[in-house]
């Protein structure tokens, strides 16, 4: 049976999500990371690149998550949540393992359409069952606001052309 929620006042009131992260006030990823897991349920396992969401949840000894949670490069979290997913799928087939856990990744644009897209292509074509979270901020902003391939034609960041004595990197960027 599915759920649907038509307010976020329909979502359910335990937290998969909470103390322990460092986020910005107002975080916009941090917010929707919290609903998504409210909406995911205690029954997931969440595969998440490197990126602010990873850097401000995990300090160590504390972490924000209250599910399964698997920290990996920005290159290959599709690639490491096929491998969960394959993995969950022989445990049950084997009987070893009683659960209905799903796969979620959450990854940034710079860890998705830049370094990830090679496995995030892989992941699609071999047709895993696992729901991936895109939260494009339009920048690789854990790094400074650098160019990713989701910055908007002519925004600028910090690696953007502001003149003749610094220059930047020339680049059209994607169309809107």
């Amino acid at each position: 049976m599915k759920v649907y929620f038509r307010t976020i006042k329909d979502l359910p009131v335990e937290e998969y999500y909470g103390p322990g992260q460092l986020t910005c006030a107002g975080c916009g990823p941090s917010i929707a990371v919290r609903w998504l897991l409210k909406a995911a349920g205690s029954d997931i396992i969440v595969v998440n690149a490197t990126g602010c969401i990873e850097v401000t949840t995990t300090s160590y000894p504390y972490t924000a998550w209250s599910v399964p949670y698997l920290h990996v490069a920005f290159e290959n979290s599709a690639a490491a949540a096929s491998g969960v997913e394959s993995a969950l799928k022989v445990l049950r087939r084997k009987g070893i393992l009683d659960t209905k856990a799903k796969v979620m990744v959450i990854a940034g644009d710079g860890g998705t359409y830049d370094i990830g897209l090679q496995s995030l292509s892989g992941m699609l074509e071999r047709g895993h069952g696992v729901l991936y979270v895109l939260y494009d901020n339009e920048a690789y902003m854990n790094t400074g606001i650098q160019r990713s391939g989701g910055t908007p034609h002519f925004a600028w960041t910090t690696t953007s052309p502001v003149g003749s004595k610094l220059r930047g990197v020339r680049f059209r960027g994607r169309r809107i």
